[in-house]
Protein backbone atom coordinates (compact mmCIF):
# COMPACT_ATOMS: atom_id res chain seq x y z
CA UNK A 1 0.00 0.00 0.00
CA UNK A 2 1.53 3.41 -1.03
CA UNK A 3 0.42 6.46 1.31
CA UNK A 4 1.77 9.61 -0.66
CA UNK A 5 0.49 12.78 -1.76
CA UNK A 6 2.69 14.63 -4.37
CA UNK A 7 2.20 13.11 -7.32
CA UNK A 8 5.50 13.15 -9.05
CA UNK A 9 7.04 11.33 -5.86
CA UNK A 10 3.96 8.75 -5.72
CA UNK A 11 4.88 7.98 -9.34
CA UNK A 12 8.69 7.19 -8.56
CA UNK A 13 7.74 5.11 -5.60
CA UNK A 14 5.01 3.22 -7.97
CA UNK A 15 8.40 3.00 -10.59
CA UNK A 16 10.59 1.57 -7.79
CA UNK A 17 8.19 -0.78 -6.35
CA UNK A 18 6.86 -2.32 -9.76
CA UNK A 19 10.37 -2.72 -11.06
CA UNK A 20 10.87 -4.93 -8.03
CA UNK A 21 7.96 -7.14 -8.87
CA UNK A 22 5.60 -5.76 -5.94
CA UNK A 23 2.27 -5.16 -6.64
CA UNK A 24 1.07 -1.50 -5.65
CA UNK A 25 -1.97 -0.46 -3.98
CA UNK A 26 -2.40 3.15 -4.02
CA UNK A 27 -0.97 5.68 -4.23
CA UNK A 28 -3.45 7.09 -1.81
CA UNK A 29 -3.43 10.85 -0.85
CA UNK A 30 -4.76 11.24 2.18
CA UNK A 31 -4.89 9.91 5.65
CA UNK A 32 -8.60 9.13 5.48
CA UNK A 33 -8.16 7.12 2.26
CA UNK A 34 -5.48 5.42 3.39
CA UNK A 35 -7.44 4.76 6.46
CA UNK A 36 -10.25 3.21 4.10
CA UNK A 37 -7.66 1.15 2.06
CA UNK A 38 -6.47 -0.74 5.03
CA UNK A 39 -9.96 -1.82 5.83
CA UNK A 40 -10.66 -2.69 2.35
CA UNK A 41 -7.50 -4.57 1.25
CA UNK A 42 -5.25 -5.37 4.34
CA UNK A 43 -1.73 -5.09 2.67
CA UNK A 44 1.54 -7.11 3.22
CA UNK A 45 3.28 -4.17 3.90
CA UNK A 46 3.03 -0.46 3.46
CA UNK A 47 5.01 3.26 2.24
CA UNK A 48 4.17 5.98 4.53
CA UNK A 49 4.67 9.29 3.52
CA UNK A 50 4.88 11.03 7.05
CA UNK A 51 3.40 14.19 6.26
CA UNK A 52 0.44 14.52 4.09
CA UNK A 53 -2.16 17.14 3.15
CA UNK A 54 -4.23 16.25 5.75
CA UNK A 55 -1.98 15.22 8.67
CA UNK A 56 0.88 12.93 9.66
CA UNK A 57 0.18 9.35 8.98
CA UNK A 58 0.41 8.70 12.99
CA UNK A 59 -2.81 7.19 13.38
CA UNK A 60 -3.08 4.78 9.94
CA UNK A 61 0.70 3.61 11.63
CA UNK A 62 -1.35 2.59 14.63
CA UNK A 63 -3.41 0.90 12.62
CA UNK A 64 -0.79 -1.47 10.82
CA UNK A 65 0.72 -1.94 13.92
CA UNK A 66 -2.50 -3.47 15.27
CA UNK A 67 -2.56 -5.81 12.46
CA UNK A 68 0.84 -6.62 12.41
CA UNK A 69 1.89 -5.18 8.91
CA UNK A 70 4.88 -3.80 8.63
CA UNK A 71 5.82 -0.33 6.74
CA UNK A 72 8.42 2.34 6.08
CA UNK A 73 8.01 6.06 6.38
CA UNK A 74 9.22 7.91 3.90
CA UNK A 75 9.39 11.79 4.14
CA UNK A 76 11.65 15.10 2.88
CA UNK A 77 12.11 15.51 6.60
CA UNK A 78 11.93 13.23 9.40
CA UNK A 79 9.14 13.67 12.24
CA UNK A 80 11.54 12.52 15.56
CA UNK A 81 8.41 12.42 17.38
CA UNK A 82 6.73 10.19 15.00
CA UNK A 83 9.21 7.81 14.62
CA UNK A 84 10.08 7.42 18.72
CA UNK A 85 5.90 6.12 18.59
CA UNK A 86 6.96 3.71 16.06
CA UNK A 87 10.56 2.60 16.57
CA UNK A 88 10.67 -0.62 14.54
CA UNK A 89 9.25 1.38 11.41
CA UNK A 90 12.60 2.39 8.90
CA UNK A 91 12.53 5.82 7.93
CA UNK A 92 14.00 6.28 3.87
CA UNK A 93 14.55 9.76 3.16
CA UNK A 94 12.91 11.04 -0.06
CA UNK A 95 16.00 11.61 -1.63
CA UNK A 96 17.29 7.82 -0.77
CA UNK A 97 14.29 6.07 -2.33
CA UNK A 98 16.05 4.75 -5.39
CA UNK A 99 18.81 3.09 -3.35
CA UNK A 100 16.76 1.98 -0.58
CA UNK A 101 13.55 1.35 -0.63
CA UNK A 102 13.43 -1.99 -2.81
CA UNK A 103 16.01 -2.85 -0.42
CA UNK A 104 14.54 -2.42 2.70
CA UNK A 105 11.00 -3.31 1.74
CA UNK A 106 13.27 -7.26 0.85
CA UNK A 107 14.31 -7.01 4.08
CA UNK A 108 10.91 -6.50 5.99
CA UNK A 109 9.02 -9.10 3.76
CA UNK A 110 11.80 -11.85 3.70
Amino acid sequence: MLVEDDPAVAAVIADILEDADYAVDGPYDTLADGIAALADNMPSAAILDIRLQDGDVGLLADDLDLYDIPYVFCSGVPDFALMRRHPASPLILKSALSTELARTLRNMLH
